[in-house]
C-alpha cells in the first residue's frame, strides 16, 4: 500500500494562473502548488514519516498531510505532473541516496514518485484543463494526470 506525503507551503497564498502559460485565459483563475511523495515501502510507518518530517519538510514553513486527501479545499481540478521512470530525477535520487546512507532498518523505500501538484480554483464548468497540460507538461520526460472536482463537491 502506497504511503503518501503532500508537503504544502503554510503561508503562500492563491496565485494567478497567468503566470504558468503562454497564452491569456478567458477567466482569472488561481492556483496553489504542493509537492507529493508516493512511497513504496516496507517496515514501519512510523519511521517513515518521521523521515518525511526530517528531510522533505520544513517545519516553520511548510505543512505535511499524509494519507492522499486534497489539501485544498475549493480546486477545479489538479494536475499533477512528475518525472517518467526513465528519466533523471534528481531529488528523488538524492532522497533514495540520503535514506541509504541513514538507514537503521526499521523501514525500506522500495519505490518512490513525486509530484508536482497544481490546484486551479476557479469556475469548474468554465475551466479547461487543456492550456495548463500544453503548457505546463513536456510529454518526453513527464507522467501527468488530472483530477476534476468531484461531483459532490
Amino acid at each position: 500500500m502506497p504511503f503518501i506525503a503532500e508537503v504544502s507551503a503554510r503561508h503562500a497564498r492563491p496565485k494567478s494562473c497567468q503566470g504558468l502559460l503562454y497564452a491569456p485565459l478567458r477567466d482569472d483563475l488561481t492556483y496553489r502548488q504542493t509537492q507529493r511523495y508516493t512511497f513504496g515501502f516496507s517496515g514501519d510507518d512510523s519511521a517513515l514519516e518521521a523521515f518525511i518530517r526530517k528531510v522533505l519538510v520544513d517545519d516553520v514553513c511548510q505543512d505535511l498531510h499524509l494519507g492522499g486527501e486534497p489539501v485544498y479545499d475549493g480546486w477545479a481540478f489538479h494536475l499533477d505532473y512528475g518525472m517518467k521512470s526513465g528519466a533523471l530525477d534528481l531529488e528523488k535520487e538524492t532522497i533514495l541516496n540520503y535514506h541509504r546512507e541513514v538507514a537503521d532498518g526499521r523501514f525500506t523505500i522500495d519505490s518512490l514518485k513525486i509530484d508536482k501538484r497544481l490546484y486551479v480554483f476557479g469556475e469548474p464548468s468554465e475551466t479547461s484543463t487543456e492550456p495548463f497540460i500544453k503548457d505546463i507538461v513536456n510529454p518526453a520526460i513527464h507522467t501527468w494526470s488530472v483530477t476534476d472536482v468531484p461531483a459532490c463537491a
